[in-house]
């Protein structure tokens, strides 16, 4: 690869410099003007090569060769001058000659951006190109040489004087001294103004950015942020409209019953169609080995190590209703609820739900401080939904009830009657727990 100036000569990219300093190479014993001339040339060499490890550092780049080669070949040290040069009408000879390099300059520098892409294939092209831009100066050497002109008094004048002479043809400013421009603090103070805007890599940007906005319009980007954040959703539950968002909260009050995680997808379809508790119990009795399956997988996510005995526990009552035990099933469910509750459940509440006011300790006061965050009427963001679907269920599950509609694990445990157990009951329990325990599983590892 390249390092110096006199090296991208050597693979046929024109310099407008090369004649300069080939002629102050033969100068001996140089000093003033002509001496920084070459300090500047050598200091803009350092500059070139500096890129490369530049880039390696903060972009990571594969494919730095092929990317150097085409950056590096792009370059024009007389961006400044250009604009000037533009002004000057009918020029001939050298000045003619030179406008037909930048010109060529300009196309070289249009393809910039296919070239990067297709050769290096970057993914961090904006990183890349704020490090280039903050490295390389075209006009770092033009810049020197104008300021050191306004100066020049004595030899450094007089030196001055002979260029045209030392260098007929080659002086990159001849057009400028032809016209009679001779540099001044106004002409200085104006290309500093516009450094920003002579950056040969400006226009690149703009171009990549407009190509950026045109190849993602903006109703592109929102379905992808929406895609994105239904990925916080369970795989059974990113399918469901927003809409029906709060349709599904209410069957998990009116039913106890959470449908995160488990059961799949066709059966949720199902359930959010029908308008009773009874008739959504039907289903779930009705694809009782479908409920069993999709239970049976939502548990094997679980395994944080404070959580493996639930897990077993429930996996116990799985076996118990793919048996037809739902009695058995329920009681061992609600003993392993309100335990996971009491260990686990209140810091995961109060962690989850952090502006909740909790006023007591007990399991349905936790509860009920965290439903009360949510007025009904706003939007809850993906990341919450499945909690507050898990604790709207559960505050069935934990809250006084003078009689058992849904699933209460009070009343199952202390007031044992033919009404206290039944199948709806077992599989309203099921679905909660595992959905308990994912929470809590997520929660965990969080905390370790």
């Amino acid at each position: 690869m390249p390092d110096t100036l006199a090296d991208l000569a050597s693979l046929g990219r024109i310099d407008p410099l090369a004649g300069v300093r080939a002629q102050l190479a033969d100068i001996a014993g140089m000093t003033g003007p002509a001496a920084a001339l070459q300090a500047q040339l050598r200091q803009n060499d350092e500059l070139l090569a500096s890129v490369r490890s530049k880039i390696v550092a903060d972009a990571g780049l594969t494919a730095l060769p092929s990317v150097m080669a085409s950056l590096r070949s792009q370059i024009d040290p007389l961006a400044g001058v250009r604009a000037q040069l533009a002004d000057i009408a009918g020029m001939t000879g050298p000045a003619a000659a030179l406008q037909a390099q930048l010109r060529q300059n300009d196309e070289l520098l249009a393809s910039v951006r296919s070239k990067i892409v297709a050769d290096a294939g970057l993914t961090a092209l904006p990183s890349v190109m704020a490090s280039l831009r903050s490295q390389i100066d075209p006009l770092a050497g033009v810049r020197a040489q104008l300021a050191d002109i306004v100066r020049m008094t004595g030899p450094a004048a007089a030196l001055q004087a002979q260029l045209p002479k030392l260098m007929p043809g080659i002086d990159p400013l001849a057009g400028i001294r032809s016209a009679g421009l001779l540099p001044s603090q106004a002409i200085l103070a104006g290309l500093r103004a516009q450094t920003a805007v002579m950056d040969p890599l400006a226009s690149t940007l703009r171009s990549l950015a407009e190509q950026a906005r045109s190849a993602f319009p903006t109703q592109l980007l929102r379905q992808v942020l929406s895609a994105g954040t239904r990925l916080l959703l369970p795989a059974n539950l990113r399918h469901v409209r927003v809409q029906l968002w709060p349709w599904l909260l209410r069957i998990s009050a009116k039913d106890g019953i959470c449908l995160a995680w488990a059961p799949r997808t066709e059966l949720v379809d199902m359930l959010i169609t029908l308008q009773t508790s009874q008739a959504r119990h039907q289903v779930l009795l009705d694809h009782r080995k479908e409920v069993i399956e999709d239970v049976t997988e939502s548990l094997s996510e679980v395994d944080h190590p404070y959580l493996l005995v639930y897990r077993e526990l429930v996996e116990e009552a799985v076996d118990c209703l793919a048996d037809g035990r739902d009695s058995a099933a329920q009681a061992l469910l609600g003993n392993v609820l309100d335990s996971c509750m009491r260990e686990h459940g209140h810091d995961w509440l109060t962690d989850r739900f952090a502006n909740a006011q909790f006023t007591g300790e007990s399991s349905h006061k936790r509860l009920k401080g965290a439903l009360a965050t949510y007025d009904g009427n706003s939007r809850i963001r993906p990341g919450m939904f499945t909690a507050y679907l898990l604790v709207t269920s559960l505050k069935n599950t934990f809250g006084p009830a003078p009689k058992q509609v849904t699933f209460n694990r009070h009343l199952a445990a202390h007031h044992a009657a033919k009404g206290s157990y039944c199948s709806e009951f077992a599989f309203a329990a099921v679905l909660t727990v595992q959905a308990l325990l994912r929470h809590l599983d997520g929660y965990l590892w969080a905390q370790t």
